[in-house]
């Protein structure tokens, strides 16, 4: 058998001339999960109405405040090793302990790559966000704190006197301003969710999908959302971009929006409308589900909508004739709608079999004598009446 010294080294005895496919997969993941997060703060924040993937940054939120549009720019950095703290150096340039710093290390700093957000944008640029799945050290900390409170801090105090130099040369910015333009940065750290092989971006994420989407979501469902977003993000990240770019393009090419999410979760805008504002949380559910099913097989939105008011036109016959009607034929009914729609669902849900399926039901009701007062249009939603039960 090969091994170390037998001059027939196996594939892991010998060291990789780079590993930076890997590194830079593992970064492009981190970034696609801070996105993917972002993008279902849509479902919550009814500012929000747009996020941008990997366009002026990592990714970007548009926020409509007032009628008009601000931005909060994000940079997502990791680390493979989880006890890594960064330094002021490694996101300022300032070299720990420094009584002077050098200006261009701070304007290709990572600090520094987001606060220029804050000059070329001015009161468009609401908040820079520096992500990281790590911590950091008690120096950086130090000048978190002092940039959030103007405290006295050695760092802040080089930060302030070099930031024209470093990042406005050309037009000094007034001392005032540039406190409030430093005070838009945000350092977040020990982002769970964006390491690659940890769970949390799964269970932080599902509580917020199983909020807006109105059936209980089993585990598989759930991680075929979070692809389906995850995949969209990527899409738009990649999406190739004009030279010169309208608004409308660019929303298009790079930008996810709240119907995009409503549509990974096959809920209505009506729908989600009404869970937010507290509407009948089973009457919704029931809607998605029929959502669900009938996208699935194709329907348009017009028929989606039908195949919803005829469920609720099955209810109300259901409801009314349940007393009236013999319970022998009443289950036999029942039996046979049922038996239906199952044998629908293992077809393969195509439009075609479900209608010759519920024209099926009818013949066998007229057969025996039991079609009185039931027509296809409450057939069909007696179906999805079950189906909906068998989902919920």
């Amino acid at each position: 058998m090969a091994g170390k010294n037998s001059g027939s080294p196996k594939l892991h005895e010998v060291e990789p001339r780079e590993n930076v496919g890997r590194e830079t997969i593992a970064r492009y993941q981190a970034q696609f999960r801070g996105a993917a997060f972002e993008c279902l703060s849509l479902l919550e924040d009814e500012a929000l109405d747009r996020v941008y993937c990997d366009y002026q940054d990592d990714f970007v939120s548009r926020l409509n405040v007032d009628g008009n549009h601000v931005y909060n720019f994000f940079q997502v950095k990791t680390k493979g090793k989880l006890n890594y703290q960064w330094s002021v150096n490694d996101v300022f340039g300032i070299r720990k302990g420094a009584k002077t710093c050098e200006p261009a290390k701070i304007a290709d700093s990572y600090a520094g790559k987001l606060l220029i957000h804050t000059i070329r944008f001015k009161n468009s640029c609401s908040n820079v966000v520096f992500l990281t799945n790590v911590h950091l050290n008690d120096d950086l900390e130090g000048l978190r704190d002092a940039i959030q409170d103007n405290s006295d801090n050695n760092y802040y105090k080089l930060l302030l006197e070099n930031f024209n130099d470093a990042l406005s040369p050309e037009a000094p910015i007034e001392n005032q301003d540039i406190i409030e333009r430093i005070k838009k940065l945000q350092l977040k750290s020990n982002i769970s969710y964006l390491n690659p092989h940890d769970d949390k971006f799964f269970s932080e994420a599902r509580e917020i999908i199983y909020q807006y989407s109105e059936i209980d979501l089993q585990r598989s469902e759930c991680e075929e959302i979070l692809n389906s977003l995850i995949s969209l993000v990527e899409r738009k990240s990649f999406g190739k971009l004009l030279e010169e770019i309208g608004e409308e393009d660019l929303d298009d090419i790079a930008g996810v929006s709240l119907v995009e999410m409503l549509d990974i979760l096959s809920i209505s805008k009506a729908a989600y409308q009404s869970l937010r504002n507290g509407g009948d949380s089973q009457a919704i559910k029931n809607a998605s589900i029929i959502h669900r099913l009938m996208s699935k097989a194709g329907a348009s939105e017009r028929m989606i909508e039908f195949v919803s008011d005829c469920k609720v036109q099955w209810d109300i016959w259901f409801r009314d004739k349940r007393h009236t009607i013999p319970e022998f034929d009443l289950n036999f009914i029942l039996e046979e709608i049922e038996s239906n729609a199952a044998d629908w669902v293992k077809s393969g849900e195509s439009l075609s079999i479900l209608q010759s399926q519920i024209n099926k039901v009818l013949s066998t009701l007229d057969d025996n004598d039991l079609s009185a007062t039931l027509d296809r249009n409450l057939l069909l939603g007696a179906v999805f009446s079950f189906l909906v039960r068998g989902n919920a």
